[in-house]
């Protein structure tokens, strides 16, 4: 699976355009009074004003496999990092072969850089935000996470995640390259003490050769 774009709502438009440009550097495509839309490496990410917005998303980016410290020491200069369970700046996923760090944007939003080792995407010198391989995971939240799991597999052709795992309040339905990260309404999102909510996101996506529009609120 690979997620093209993302659409998600912003409660303030020029705090959030400065923070995803400035901040993290990411390149403009087009921007206007209501919304503002980045190239992400190879995703778009995009945000529309909504003055009464009220709830938090969770969305990850892939980086390089191997360029998570350098990632951290970019970051540091750039945001506060939050601590995992472990008090560490970096969290070591084991089950998935991965390493995440993790940091909020200008809404609140939980954001995440995901060195994931099975992809064996390397790459040399000093950590960019040129680096961003891709949005590679956008969290859901449902009153049914695994009851949405099915409707989402019987209707676009998904799988459970290999990697797990496919519990009743989380699972993850996709591949290394792209994730739809299905949370129980009210369970936190790791590593923060933010529970999950329902909120308004459009995802355009390709599973199994096709383009799919999936629209979740």
């Amino acid at each position: 699976m690979d997620i093209i774009s993302i659409e998600l709502l912003t409660k303030n438009l020029p705090k959030t355009t400065e923070f995803y440009r400035e901040t993290l550097g990411f390149e403009v495509v087009t921007k206007n009074q209501q919304e503002v839309t980045f190239k992400v490496g190879a995703s778009l990410l995009r945000f529309t004003e909504n003055l009464a917005l009220e709830t938090k998303y969770h969305f990850a980016f892939n980086i390089p496999s191997n360029q998570v410290e350098s990632a951290l020491g970019w970051l540091n200069k750039k945001v506060d990092v939050i601590l995992d369970a472990d008090k560490q700046s970096i969290t070591q996923f084991k089950d998935w072969n991965a390493q995440a760090i993790y940091f909020y944007d200008n809404n609140g939003n939980i954001l995440e850089f995901i060195a994931r080792r099975d992809l064996k995407d390397n790459s040399s010198g000093d950590f960019s935000g040129n680096l961003i391989r891709c949005i590679s995971e956008i969290g859901l939240a449902s009153n049914e996470p695994l009851t949405i799991a099915e409707q989402l597999i019987q209707q676009y052709g998904l799988n459970y995640f290999e990697k797990g795992p496919i519990l009743s309040d989380f699972t993850a339905l996709g591949n290394h390259n792209g994730l739809l990260i299905l949370s129980k309404t009210g369970r936190n999102w790791y590593p923060t003490q933010h529970p999950a909510q329902v909120n308004s996101v459009s995802i355009q996506f390709i599973s199994n050769g096709k383009v799919h529009t999936l629209h979740f609120n």
